[in-house]
């Protein structure tokens, strides 16, 4: 359990196989945090930075990217803006 009460391990997923977090994990943040939104965005964020840095340290040569981490733990969380913002339709 994490701090606050809350596992980020693969208990009770589905598919033990998968990386966390599964779909069924993040179905389960995102109700769990359904009126905290900035409280879930901050929590993926202090996950992220723990697994970047255990990953790096335990095995920094055929891990995955930061960027694919990110997308892993943070890109599919609350107020996530496109990479590029969209064209402006008038200029």
């Amino acid at each position: 359990m994490k701090p606050g009460g809350r596992s980020h391990g693969r208990q009770g997923s589905r598919s033990p196989e998968a990386p966390w977090p599964c779909a069924e994990a993040r179905l389960l943040l995102k109700t769990e945090y359904d009126d905290k939104p900035i409280d879930l965005a901050i929590y993926l964020s202090g996950l992220y930075h723990e697994a970047t840095h255990d990953l790096f340290w335990l095995n920094p040569h055929d891990g995955p990217t930061p960027r694919e981490l990110f997308v892993r733990f943070v890109a599919w969380g609350p107020y996530r803006r496109p990479m590029v913002e969209p064209a402006d339709p008038d200029r």
